[in-house]
């Protein structure tokens, strides 16, 4: 995604912690000053593809972020700070760029218009057995097929609620496709081998989650 309006993006981390303190007030005037640029962000969107042409496309993930950001008493905004401190030199605009990247894809994923699953968690169950590669360094090069939408976003939501940011992040990445070298420069990691590190350990905490329910 292009890095439009991100360093307008950057200077609003100023409302981060008066809104999480219960600053209504900070919120509406941060949500009304990130729309634009959201918006900025997602017309020149490469993961949205054709839809970033669509502006009820481009509204509907804008909407999508900010829901993110204040659900649960700003537990989405409140995941900033700690990614922020794991990441020197990143900012608050590089952390939206991220958060609505992910945002979008959901939003194309979910524009594919696939069925539900009726055994939706025991899918899960299996296609995390057959993600963790554990020790097995050639295994790990060879990323999970994830053809059903649905089973995709369980996944996904899972691991966001499960693992740190960073894990979620790498983890999420890989999947899409995203190289080690890759995910070390967005997530501003030293080197490939700690992108790699932080990929295994995501997935080696949901082993511990699934794996011994992978077969039932």
């Amino acid at each position: 995604m292009a890095m439009v309006g991100e360093s307008d993006l950057a200077t609003l981390a100023a409302y981060v912690p008066r809104v999480v303190d219960g600053d209504g007030a900070a919120w509406h005037e941060l949500a009304l000053q990130l729309e634009p640029l959201l918006i900025k962000l997602l017309r020149r969107s490469r993961t949205l593809g054709p839809l970033r042409h669509n502006v009820d496309d481009c509204r509907a993930v804008m909407i999508s972020v900010l829901e993110r950001l204040k659900r649960d008493d700003y537990r989405g905004l409140r995941l900033f700070p700690p990614w922020a401190a794991a990441n020197p030199g990143k900012d608050f605009g590089d952390w939206l760029r991220i958060v609505t990247t992910n945002l979008a894809r959901d939003h194309v994923s979910a524009r594919l218009g696939h069925a539900d699953d009726t055994d939706g968690t025991k899918r899960m169950l299996h296609t995390l057995a057959s993600l963790l590669p554990g020790d097995d360094d050639r295994r790990l090069a060879f990323r999970p097929l994830m053809t059903h939408e649905q089973l995709a976003r369980e996944l996904l939501e899972y691991a966001e609620r499960s693992l740190d940011p960073a894990q979620f992040q790498a983890l999420r990445g890989w999947m899409d496709g995203a190289s080690f070298a890759e995910l070390a420069a967005e997530l501003g990691l030293t080197t490939p081998r700690d992108a790699d590190k932080l990929v295994r350990a995501g997935l080696a905490r949901l082993r511990r989650q699934f794996g011994d329910h992978a077969d039932d």
